[in-house]
């Protein structure tokens, strides 16, 4: 995925919409101000349901966000907070986010707990002598510093750095739990800066909401999509069996001598050509969609065409996937030093694969179980008949 893509996915689109939402908020001020004495319990429900459902599902950063919101919503709202400084509470909170964003998902329930437990105490610390030594510097006569101190002085190179650490990380580690703590970051600062605009209640509802919708996607990619390929998987196929009308075409694809290609190079290998054929695949023109159905065989569905309209597009991906070149790369590569690298040796073998492909068009079977046998029965076909051809 193009980098420009990754951004406006992972990055802005959370950001914007999230801004909308604030916008409309805001222009029906009547309204929630009239719920208000409701929206001041609902973070409380809504981070604790998101707490609960991260820790089922493994989500480790969700869950410890989640908690420390929770809390300090909580303090918030007792208000034991007004005795500490505003700033640093604010820096620290900006620190545990990015440490977030920069950590890897782990299970909440494990040895890790201790590591998280030290990261946050580095972020406590981390801001006090931060804020100490602004403090140190504004006691001088700011007018005769020099620039640099001046901005060390505010808290605007921290958050500044923060704020590019977060955005280069999330479009870098595009996932949807790294956009929903970009987008945490976001709703911290907006509260931060703009406290009288928007209900700190609302904006904590709005980020629990997020949490929530991005575990139910990932919990849809989990069931839906093929891990290694990026595919969706042969359950998905099934679900989309369910809707198809009386007129589609399904081919059958298996690549070609897969079993001892893998035992000759490996099952790293291996996975590369599975996720390199799932990419050409998924290019396949004719509005075909693509499925992996298991292995090293793929499923393509052509809704609302017959096989003369099909045949050249499953020509087509077929012909570009066979003079597809394969470099393979030194696999000891990375155990020598930058010298031997460096020194002139052999070029990387390339290896070509190919796919075989059967099709089957939709006759008035009364299940797509059936159409689907007939495709592979014309895959069989079309491997008795030499590989690296398609057969309907």
């Amino acid at each position: 995925m193009p980098v420009l893509e990754r951004s406006l996915r992972y990055l802005f689109v959370p950001i914007i919409l999230a801004f909308i939402g604030i916008a409309v908020i805001q222009q029906l001020t009547a309204t929630w101000q009239g719920w208000l004495p409701r929206f001041d319990d609902l973070p409380y429900y809504l981070l604790s349901l998101s707490a609960v459902l991260a820790l089922q599902f493994k989500c480790g950063r969700i869950s410890y966000l989640s908690l420390l919101l929770l809390l300090y919503y909580h303090l918030s709202q007792t208000e034991p907070l007004s005795s500490f400084d505003r700033d640093q509470v604010f820096l620290t909170g900006t620190l545990i986010i990015t440490f977030f964003a920069i950590s890897k998902d782990r299970n909440p329930i494990s040895i890790h707990f201790f590591k998280v437990l030290l990261g946050i105490c580095a972020c406590f610390a981390l801001a006090f002598i931060w804020k100490a030594g602004a403090e140190g510097l504004s006691s001088f006569n700011m007018t005769q510093l020099p620039s640099t101190l001046n901005l060390i002085a505010s808290l605007y190179l921290p958050i500044g750095i923060s704020c590019i650490v977060i955005s280069i990380y999330t479009v870098w580690h595009a996932t949807g739990t790294n956009s929903t703590i970009a987008l945490t970051q976001f709703i911290w600062l907006f509260n931060y800066y703009l406290p009288n605009d928007m209900s700190f209640a609302i904006l904590l509802s709005m980020l629990a909401a997020a949490y929530l919708f991005s575990m139910l996607f990932a919990l849809y990619d989990l069931a839906y999509k093929d891990e290694l390929t990026g595919l969706a998987s042969r359950r998905a196929l099934n679900t989309m069996a369910l809707s198809l009308n009386k007129h589609y075409c399904v081919a059958m694809v298996d690549i070609d001598h897969f079993k001892s290609f893998n035992d000759t190079y490996g099952h790293d290998v291996g996975d590369q050509v599975l996720r390199l054929v799932a990419k050409k695949l998924s290019k396949v023109k004719g509005g075909g969609q693509v499925f992996r159905y298991g292995g090293e065989e793929f499923t393509i569905v052509f809704e609302s065409k017959n096989i003369e309209r099909v045949l050249p597009h499953l020509e087509e991906i077929r012909q570009k996937i066979g003079q597809y070149n394969i470099v393979l790369r030194d696999q000891g590569r990375k155990g020598k030093s930058k010298l031997d690298r460096n020194r002139k040796q052999k070029p990387n073998q390339t290896v070509n694969i190919t796919i075989s492909i059967g099709v089957a068009e939709q006759r008035g079977e009364t299940s797509f179980e059936k159409t689907l046998k007939r495709a592979d029965e014309a895959l069989y076909k079309a491997k008795n008949n030499g590989r690296n051809c398609v057969f309907a």
